[in-house]
């Protein structure tokens, strides 16, 4: 049998299979966005993103994944991402309020 294509998450680089990352829209839909503003992000980081911000704060200062990468509120996350096993998969902590 033949091991699946492994891509790795646009946020934190974990490899997964293609059937386990999820279409994250950079700019997102309600804001303007198109298929061309779409990044493959594993669940996690997908949902970390989206209990972080907003779509209109998506819009506005993170339109593209590497200015996403460069997020200060997300600086901590993905340093301790990156060391977790693609097979982990914890739930997000709740945010007070969403930036």
């Amino acid at each position: 049998m033949k091991d699946p294509l492994i891509i790795p998450c646009c946020l934190c680089g974990r490899g997964f299979a293609r059937e386990r990352l999820t279409k994250h829209h950079c700019l997102p839909r309600s804001k303007g966005g198109t298929i061309e503003d779409v990044e493959l992000l594993c669940p996690q980081c997908h949902g970390m993103v989206h209990a972080t911000y907003t779509n209109s704060t998506l819009a506005v200062h993170y339109p593209t994944i590497k200015q996403l990468r460069q997020a200060a509120e997300l600086e901590k996350y993905l340093k301790w991402v990156r060391k977790q096993p693609a097979t982990r998969r914890t739930r997000n902590a709740p945010r007070r309020s969403k930036i």
